[in-house]
């Protein structure tokens, strides 16, 4: 099994025109945190992918979109 989480978060966020620091502000998520959620170096909880999600209008499958493809 291939499983895959990736992560779209930066390219939403750019996409709104929202800065680390603004989607920081805006969600009390350090913007330390969002620098790892955006590479991956840590995986965000389900109540921070769900702020984010909730800030960015977009569902939380788009920003951390998920693949268990069987190889």
């Amino acid at each position: 099994m291939n499983d895959k989480l990736s992560s779209n978060l930066r390219k939403c966020r750019t996409e709104k025109n929202v800065s680390q620091k603004e989607l920081s502000q805006m969600t009390g998520i350090s913007v330390r945190c969002l620098e790892y959620y955006e590479g991956l170096t840590n995986i965000p909880s389900l109540l921070n992918a769900y702020r984010l999600a909730k800030t960015l209008d977009t569902p939380i499958s788009e920003l951390f979109p998920y693949d268990n493809e069987s190889s």
